[in-house]
């Protein structure tokens, strides 16, 4: 896959085009997704998600919030996917006045030489968001272009949107946000070293990560976990959290336990997918406490994932 962000200066022909957000990589975008890797399968298409650099509404608005995805996480998730392109186009005060029609001729049409375009059915673009579906079928025949609309995807009947997904991560059901998601909500990013208390004193060595600091985190506490390293799939129990018995961290980091695992990965990247809540985060009276409950959360762990996933059978 091509990733092309911070540039305006690219050009491609024959190709199927998403446009969208694309940040909590939800069924929803699967939808549009599957298009894109049908008509490249289907027509020899060069498929390309069309997405931005920074929430539009940072620009228009001012208004910051944490992602579900980061970009790298995203790029990261889509390198394993058929899609040909991932364009991050960067979203500026000018490119925020552009027209409709222009978006559509300047860069769908001029730069990408658009066939197909992949759209949900509440999309909006452009201007103060003048454009939407109705406005881009009356321009796919002066352009030449296939539009398609998905249809709303629900879920428990809500519709699949990233507002969903944040509204359930904020209460800390994570059994409703990976409802919503194409895959259970992850966290990547690469080990660091920690302060070896898992290993040395507790028996439990631990990979510990640090996510970005614009990442939106479940509530802090135990998780059971599916880890992917190197391609190869595991299964742990991880803490999010600040270490309240032994340090107190300000900033939150990620613990993970990674079952009938001994190898030294710092500095490696690794996928640690969040399944399921086991408890909060809690203060011990010291190391020994400490050392029983997270044995007793890695026995509970094995024995979930042994029932749900047939790991250790």
């Amino acid at each position: 896959m091509k990733y092309i962000t911070n540039t305006t200066d690219f050009h491609y022909e024959n190709t199927v085009v998403a446009l969208g957000k694309f940040e909590g990589l939800h069924k929803g975008h699967q939808m549009l997704l599957n298009e894109l890797y049908r008509l490249k399968e289907e027509k020899g298409y060069t498929s390309v998600m069309f997405t931005f650099d920074r929430p539009p509404k940072l620009v228009t608005k001012g208004k910051r919030y944490r992602s579900i995805y980061t970009k790298a996480e995203r790029c990261y998730k889509l390198q394993k996917t058929p899609l040909d392109i991932l364009i991050e186009y960067p979203f500026t005060k000018e490119f925020s006045q552009l027209k409709p029609e222009q978006f559509v001729k300047n860069i769908l049409v001029e730069q990408l030489d658009v066939k197909v375009i992949v759209v949900g059915f509440d999309f909006c673009f452009g201007y103060k968001r003048q454009g939407n579906v109705n406005v881009l079928q009356q321009l796919s025949s002066k352009y030449g272009y296939e539009l398609i609309v998905v249809p709303e995807y629900t879920v428990h009947g809500q519709k699949a949107g990233s507002s969903q997904i944040r509204k359930y991560m904020e209460q800390g059901d994570l059994d409703e946000v990976n409802a919503f998601l194409n895959e259970p909500y992850s966290v990547i990013s690469k080990v660091v070293h920690g302060n070896a208390i898992g290993r040395a004193l507790i028996g439990l060595p631990t990979a510990n990560i640090f996510p970005d600091p614009h990442k939106m985190l479940p509530p802090k506490g135990v998780y059971v976990t599916r880890i992917y390293y190197n391609d190869q799939e595991y299964y742990g129990i991880t803490n999010i959290g600040t270490k309240p018995t032994v340090e107190d961290y300000e900033v939150t980091g990620i613990e993970t336990f990674i079952f009938d695992f001994d190898q030294s990965i710092y500095g490696e990247t690794i996928e640690v997918q969040f399944l399921h809540y086991k408890r909060p985060e809690m203060k011990f009276s010291g190391l020994e406490e400490l050392s029983a409950q997270m044995k007793t959360d890695a026995e509970y762990g094995r024995e979930y994932v042994r029932i749900h996933y047939g790991y250790g059978k």
